[in-house]
């Protein structure tokens, strides 16, 4: 046999292998493109007002080339099933799985499960699913990934010490450290300006503090306490999954965010002790940085963003849906820790003239897309707490719960409702709906 061919065959292969590996491998950091969020989303209004899905997935696919964030490819992967382009949705969410997206519950999320059925690539990514689904079904698969956390403080003191280089030294940071950090980037950073503003030019003092507060022995307290919980959830959610959770270098604006790849967990705001330096901090940072003892009840909380999977098309942005998505992440925590929850704004909801108010004020606000009374407003609201819309959910759907015979099924529905009305509707709080 004439073994010329063979070797053709061979030096081919290895041709194509070559040329198929990723180009940012040989790229030099100026040839990696990293692109500002903030300006590539700047437009996103107007293009749900003008439906114009497809145009701007693509958009997203050509931004994301170098950045190869999995967050970015679920959401061309939305946008082309709202433009009815079902293989290249599913193309997306194939390069997302690569990329580390590990919500097996993602056609259900982008109602794209009857779609599935109707395409040559549905079975091979139905199986992909099916593969994340059952190794995410096991407590063991969660676990404390401090990687990022690591890698970044060589980067920070490069930084630190190059002011003037410092916008690209985080930029490498970013495409050069573990996939979990661009996904981080996508939803948190937004640019390396940002970055560098708040780690290097406002608040130095404070990240080399926490530089010194994070330590192997800690992260074993913590990630045991946390699996504890995890068990007593898995008993009364069977159908729960259980991602890694990475503790990450936040810029001081977020505690904690679930996204389509796991749970991220901003290490910056975990940094409070009796020595930490308070001078670099605005208000609301001195006032929202938790102890690290507090992290199991952060990831727990995020661990229930990671579980809802809600199919209610009406309620799709206003103030009933966003309540309802915080308090229950609160109410579940303190059911799987048998931690019954105290805070300031369930202090200020014992006072029955001030209650009245803001019940009062949630009605009028319910069904409209106004949060700026509720959600995410620390430091933005003067007559009454931040945050009460945790509080009021939390409230709403413990209620919900409370009353409802089969607690399993009531965890359920407060997770995967096709309603939120029916949530409230089935609590004390009925009365808001009239």
């Amino acid at each position: 046999m004439n073994k010329f061919p063979v070797f053709l065959t061979l030096l081919l292969l290895a041709l194509i292998v070559v040329s198929c590996k990723n180009t940012s491998d040989t790229k030099t950091l100026d040839d990696l493109a990293l692109p500002d969020m903030e300006l590539l989303f700047q437009d996103y209004e107007t293009m749900e007002e003008n439906k114009t899905y497809a145009a701007f997935a693509d958009k997203l696919v050509t931004k994301n080339k170098d950045l190869q964030s999995s967050e970015l490819y679920v959401e061309a992967a939305r946008l082309y099933a709202l433009a009815n382009q079902i293989d290249n949705s599913f193309e997306m969410l194939n390069l997302a799985i690569d990329k580390g997206m590990s919500n097996p519950n993602i056609l259900s999320k982008l109602n794209l499960e009857e779609s599935i059925k109707n395409t040559s690539q549905g079975s091979l990514l139905i199986a992909r699913l099916d593969s994340i689904e059952k190794q995410l079904s096991k407590v063991e698969n969660f676990d404390l990934e401090m990687g990022s956390m690591d890698l970044f403080w060589t980067y920070y003191e490069k930084a630190k010490k190059d002011t003037l280089k410092a916008r690209v030294i985080f930029k490498e940071y970013v495409l050069k450290g573990p996939p979990e950090i661009r996904d981080y980037y996508v939803v948190r950073y937004s640019n390396p300006s940002m970055m560098y503003a708040q780690m290097v030019k406002t608040a130095p003092n404070y990240y080399d503090y926490l530089k010194k507060q994070f330590n192997s022995d800690s992260i074993k307290t913590i990630k045991s306490k946390t699996t504890a919980w995890m068990h007593t959830f898995k008993n009364i959610y069977p159908k729960a999954v259980f991602p890694k959770v990475y503790i990450v270098p936040g810029i001081l604006n977020s505690g904690g965010t679930a996204t389509e790849m796991g749970m991220f967990v901003g290490g910056d705001m975990y940094g409070k002790s009796e020595t930490m330096p308070t001078e670099e901090l605005n208000d609301w940072q001195k006032g929202a940085i938790m102890q690290f003892a507090d992290l199991p009840g952060l990831t727990i909380h995020e661990l229930m963003h990671f579980q809802q999977n809600y199919r209610d098309t009406i309620n799709t942005k206003n103030v009933l849906r966003g309540v309802i998505e915080e308090g229950v992440c609160d109410f579940l925590l303190e059911l799987c820790s048998g931690e019954v929850r105290r805070s300031e704004n369930l202090k200020y909801l014992q006072t029955e003239e001030q209650a009245e108010k803001i019940w009062h004020d949630l009605k009028r606000d319910l069904l409209t897309d106004d949060f700026s009374r509720w959600l995410y407003n620390g430091g933005d609201i003067e007559d009454r707490p931040h945050d009460l819309g945790y509080t009021v959910g939390y409230l709403i759907t413990k209620s919900y719960y409370e009353q409802h015979e089969n607690k399993q099924k009531a965890v359920f529905n407060l997770l995967n409702t096709s309603n939120f009305r029916n949530i409230l509707a089935e609590s004390e709080y009925s009365y808001l709906l009239n």
